[in-house]
């Protein structure tokens, strides 16, 4: 088919969509000492959790620090503009989220308030050691007067499209995750429950979480612990079936969503998650999201912990529990072994499990077995 012919027939789709998703944007230069501000009033927000994900150590932010001494070209800064400049909104209130430098925003707010001392410098190596606090005045003026572009993005614009902004935008030396992403971008009630509940210690211990060191786990500085939190919400109560393109775009989708239910539903959801949590841990073990293969006949332990198989096992005792035709019997977790000894379901949770139907054949295979 000839390509321009088939363009000039989708002209007025292809005008609605440029239309929509085309980005109102906005230059503007901040110096530091506003913006230091600016986050100090929490009218641009960092948000507080990112403060404990921070990915940048000491000696990554000092480089920053000594980069803007230097007046060395930094990449700009871009902020949504989550409120119109011109309402008025209570104190407290943010107006700008960051969408793209919110490690380098940490970087310096942590800086000019005496978070860290510098370290690691090699051209300003003098500065070794010293707190914003030790500078000489020449410096302190230096860095207040220090200006960065920031873009701000326009405050009509979809959750959605914020989230691919952010997304195409991410492309720092560490990148953030995708529930890094929607943490930034899709704020309400539902993403501060889902944060709640992956602090749960049975939830943690099921993950292979050391509750010990916490901090330190890698599910928990990317903040997969919550994404899994929502798939399980994502995939519940049959809610796979609207899935309609990918893993990624339905759980911001539901994410979304779920971000407009009201206090009474929300908490009837966090109520059966935790349920549902309590029932898995007590009857299963800290080992029962682990993913065994056969090997020589025999079973063996492949991983303590396993996606796929968390999809399989959460949403078959949700949807058990809610029916009422969940059974379990010392001969369930036999079963439940069986079903690595069968191709359709190895299958179901190898090669692409984000898939639709895989997602949903792992679930029905294993509530066959949670139920008869």
């Amino acid at each position: 088919m000839d390509t321009k012919v088939t363009l000039k027939e989708n002209l007025s789709e292809l005008q609605e969509l440029a239309k929509e998703r085309t980005v109102k944007t906005q230059n503007i230069e901040y110096d530091l000492e506003t913006l230091v501000k600016k986050i100090q009033k929490g009218i641009i927000k960092l948000n507080p959790d990112y403060q404990r994900n921070h990915r940048w150590d000491n000696q990554e932010s000092s480089k920053l620090i000594e980069s803007l001494i230097l007046n060395i070209p930094i990449p700009t800064i871009y902020l949504s503009q989550d409120v119109d400049v011109d309402e008025e909104v209570e104190d407290g209130v943010s107006r700008y989220s960051v969408i793209d430098g919110q490690q380098r925003l940490t970087a310096i707010y942590g800086f000019m308030k005496n978070t860290y001392a510098l370290e690691g410098l090699e051209v300003l190596h003098p500065l070794n050691e010293a707190y914003y606090k030790d500078l000489p005045p020449f410096l302190v003026r230096r860095l207040e007067e220090r200006t960065i572009k920031c873009l701000r993005i326009d405050s009509t614009v979809d959750p959605q499209v914020k989230y691919d902004v952010f997304e195409r935008l991410n492309s720092g030396a560490v990148q953030l995750e995708s529930q890094e992403l929607r943490n930034a971008v899709y704020r309400g009630k539902f993403n501060d429950l889902i944060k709640s509940l992956a602090k749960n210690e049975k939830f943690m211990k099921l993950l292979n979480i050391n509750i010990k060191h916490v901090s330190e786990d890698n599910k928990v500085k990317k903040m997969q612990n919550v994404e899994y939190v929502l798939r399980f919400f994502a995939f519940d109560n049959y809610e796979i079936a609207n899935m309609k393109k990918s893993l990624k775009k339905f759980l911001s989708d539901q994410m979304d969503k779920f971000n407009s239910f009201d206090d009474k539903k929300l908490k009837k959801m966090s109520e059966h998650f935790l349920s549902v949590i309590d029932y898995i841990y007590d009857n299963m073990g800290e080992k029962a999201f682990a993913k065994y293969k056969v090997e020589d006949g025999k079973l063996k332990l492949q991983s303590k912990f396993n996606a796929a198989v968390y999809d399989a096992l959460i949403i078959a005792v949700s949807e058990g529990m809610r029916e009422g035709t969940l059974k379990f019997s010392s001969q369930t977790q036999n079963k439940i072994l069986d079903l690595y000894k069968n191709p359709k379901f190895i299958d179901s949770i190898n090669g692409s499990t984000t898939d639709k139907s895989k997602i949903s054949i792992r679930i029905e295979m294993m509530k066959e077995v949670l139920t008869k």
